[in-house]
């Protein structure tokens, strides 16, 4: 489990697939029961400021959440993390599927 992540913080995942991901289009939902986020690579319908391939040889890429994004989330949230490989075969599969707590701040 992911701790001291807390709701109205700029959040960024660094990740590794331990594959490399060069052309690969990432997904990522970040979900509770009454809300959810959705990031993308560009390839993917988002963009470099929500997912980033920051070294696709090595399987390292970023996911970016925005401060305030994460407000009005339960306190346990889950997370999937989808990847797709470059055409022409174009599988996908689901790299990582978790649980973390998102943490009430003091200082607002």
């Amino acid at each position: 489990m992911i701790n001291s992540i807390y709701k109205g913080d700029n959040i960024e995942f660094e990740c590794n697939a331990d594959i490399a991901v060069t052309g690969f289009k990432i997904k990522c939902i970040i979900w509770s029961a009454d809300k959810q986020i959705l990031k993308a690579t560009a390839n993917a319908g988002g963009s470099d400021s929500e997912i980033l391939i920051t070294d696709g040889a090595n399987g390292i890429f970023s996911i970016f959440i925005n401060k305030g994004e994460t407000l009005g989330f339960a306190r346990f949230v889950d997370i999937e993390i989808q990847v797709e490989t470059p055409a022409p075969l174009s599988r996908v599969y689901t790299g990582y599927r978790g649980t973390f707590a998102l943490k009430d701040r003091k200082i607002t």
